[in-house]
């Protein structure tokens, strides 16, 4: 098991107990204590926990309000927001790198110049009515054999990511449960065109085959092969079509012999499955960052919300800056607080460097501020005032440190390059901080967007 999945499923299981302050163990092992500590957590006994945990919750629903637990509506938007979050990863690694989370892209149309990755699509939706929305992506900007409709659902409580659906992507989806999907070619001795149905199924969580059809047309080919003449006795309707339908459980064949029923047996079949079913009318988006900008920072606000909802010293958390929803910058907020709320002076130390200034405190540099890319802060040396980052300050525990930070929804990152580095996500519009520790207490700490797929 990864630090991600281990940290997906403990911030599920808190989540559902009201609780968001999630132990450093859970966020990955950056230090001697953390690493102890998380060598003894098993995935089995990591199960069992949120299986009691679950279980525990499933007893106390009734008194969520005298226990300060989360609501029914308040677990339902966590989840969502946490679910949305973990989507905008994957899309955001689509556009950022050309790559799927499960394999490669057909990128020869993007390679060619010919369109762009905007006109492919996606949706997030619950397309198969278990309560948890899916990522729907739908690849066409490539070629044939390239192109596809894959359904992605990502558990929460598990941390798992699995496809329960790919196809060609000419899809029509029902409202139970089922996908009609057309084939990529149209090789039928007919104008019908073939096609093949999907039943999803709770049990598996994934769309199972019930059945495929396909036609042959006397007026279009007149002989299977040779010795093989149209069986006009078959075609008792005499419209000189007979179909192929291959039911649940049947093996699928494409022999003369198959071809025997007419329309009627064709709309009966066809009837029974689909009677009452309604056609879902799919709300396509452009595959572009704009159209699931707002999925990164409704989860990281919503949980900074649960993290700081006993805090007295939110106000003074530069941190929380980068995730205000205005136009204004976090570093030029970042400044404007200290200066007017800490009367610090902000200076430019390097004349040729006019990125890089520092914020001082009793002329000693206590921030500084780099706009370069999407800008990092620093907090250096001891903290000023009730001045944070995400509730830490130069001089908290390290320990003290990890469980803060992971109460903000950061966790280990696979891909820092100093100690103790920790990411909210790896889309775009997460959040990345790093610190140094000298005798276990925190010395430096920086702060910066952060996307792991930017360029």
């Amino acid at each position: 098991m990864n630090k991600r999945t281990v940290h997906d499923k403990k911030m599920w299981v808190y989540m559902l107990s009201g609780v968001l302050a999630i132990s450093a163990a859970g966020c990955g092992s950056m230090n001697d204590s953390q690493e102890k500590q998380s060598v003894s957590v098993t995935e089995d006994e990591l199960s069992a926990d949120i299986d009691e945990e679950m279980s525990d919750k499933a007893d106390t629903a009734d008194n969520t309000e005298e226990m300060g637990i989360l609501s029914k509506e308040e677990v339902a938007r966590l989840q969502e927001t946490q679910i949305r979050h973990y989507y905008s990863g994957i899309l955001s690694q689509i556009i950022g790198t050309w790559q799927l989370p499960d394999g490669e892209l057909d990128t020869s149309a993007l390679e060619g110049g010919f369109g762009k990755m905007s006109d492919n699509h996606f949706v997030v939706t619950d397309i198969d009515g278990d309560g948890r929305e899916e990522l729907i992506v739908s690849y066409s900007n490539a070629s044939m054999a390239g192109m596809f409709e894959r359904i992605y659902d990502y558990d929460p409580a598990s941390g798992e990511l699995k496809v329960e659906f790919s196809q060609y992507p000419a899809l029509t989806y029902y409202d139970n449960g089922i996908i009609k999907a057309n084939w990529s070619h149209g090789q039928s001795y007919g104008e019908f065109w073939p096609f093949t149905l999907y039943q999803y199924e709770p049990e598996s969580d994934s769309y199972v085959d019930i059945g495929t059809v396909d036609t042959w047309d006397k007026n279009y080919r007149e002989e299977w092969d040779e010795g093989h003449p149209f069986p006009d006795e078959l075609d008792i309707d005499g419209d000189g079509i007979l179909y192929l339908i291959c039911k649940e459980g049947e093996a699928f064949s494409y022999q003369y012999e198959d071809f025997k029923y007419n329309q009627e047996d064709f709309n009966e079949w066809f009837s029974g499955l689909t009677e009452g079913a309604k056609e879902i009318s799919i709300d396509y988006k452009p595959l572009e960052y704009k159209s699931f900008a707002d999925y990164t920072p409704d989860y990281l606000r919503l949980i900074a919300e649960q993290a700081g909802s006993e805090r007295t010293d939110i106000a003074s958390d530069l941190g929380l800056l980068i995730l205000k929803d205005d136009d204004k910058h976090f570093l030029d907020a970042s400044k404007e607080l200290l200066t007017e709320q800490y009367g610090m002076q902000i200076e430019q130390p390097e004349p040729d460097y006019e990125e890089y200034t520092v914020a001082l405190a009793d002329g000693k540099e206590r921030f500084s501020f780099t706009a370069l890319d999407s800008g990092d802060l620093s907090y250096m040396e001891e903290k000023v005032g009730d001045v944070t980052i995400f509730g830490i300050y130069p001089g908290i525990s390290v320990d003290s440190a990890w469980e803060k930070l992971s109460a903000y929804g950061f966790y280990a990152s696979p891909y820092g390059e100093v100690e103790n580095c920790l990411i909210t996500g790896e889309g775009f519009g997460n959040v990345s901080i790093w610190f140094d520790a000298e005798d276990g207490k925190v010395t430096t700490i920086t702060v910066s967007p952060f996307c792991a797929f930017a360029g």
